[in-house]
């Protein structure tokens, strides 16, 4: 078994986060049950705190 390239690995989760950050923030602006669209929103803000590593780690190992 080979190991992952961290910078690909990285870029790959990258994109995953920000789509997801992407697809809560319609979620939630989407949704007529306000407690679900609020637990959407809190989702986009935590997922968007993980891009926010993961640009910052990607940015030290460039």
């Amino acid at each position: 078994m080979s190991a992952l390239d961290v910078k690909s690995t990285l870029r790959n989760t990258l994109t995953h986060k920000q789509e997801l950050v992407r697809d809560y923030q319609t979620f939630a602006k989407q949704l007529n049950n306000h407690d679900v669209a609020k637990m959407y929103s809190h989702f986009a803000e935590a997922e968007a705190l993980h891009a926010t590593q993961i640009k910052e780690k990607l940015d030290q190992l460039s």
